[in-house]
């Protein structure tokens, strides 16, 4: 993947997901039945594969009358980047800022404190 990743807008990242969620090519077809819990129409899911495809998110085989789509954009890619944008964002790119925020508004249960220690131990 290039250094400059695409952007990936809301909609286009509920494509992206059924496209990430098995290792396999997927019809026009297959994503509008994965997406049935959206109410999209045909065309709308089209559009959006056409458009990720445009900007290089995705790639796609002919086979017949059928494109088969498949992701070019790694997930654990597009979730560092989105991570990072996050951080800069709304914490100045600090982490001990969004672990605090967290904490202090009692959104870390016991469990994930003791994973976050476990993690840290570098004892």
């Amino acid at each position: 993947m290039s250094e400059k990743q695409p952007y990936v807008t809301e909609s286009e990242y509920e494509v992206m997901k059924v496209l990430w969620s098995e290792d396999k090519k997927f019809t026009l077809a297959d994503v509008m039945a994965a997406l049935t819990h959206k109410e999209w129409k045909r065309t709308t899911i089209a559009t959006l594969l056409t458009r990720l495809a445009d900007k290089g998110a995705i790639s796609y085989e002919r086979k017949g009358n059928a494109h088969h789509y498949y992701p070019i954009l790694k997930q654990e890619e597009y979730n560092v980047r989105e991570t990072k944008t996050f951080l800069e964002k709304v914490y100045n790119g600090s982490v001990k800022s969004l672990v605090a925020s967290l904490y202090e508004n009692e959104e870390l249960s016991k469990e994930d404190i003791d994973g976050l220690k476990k993690m840290f131990d570098l004892e």
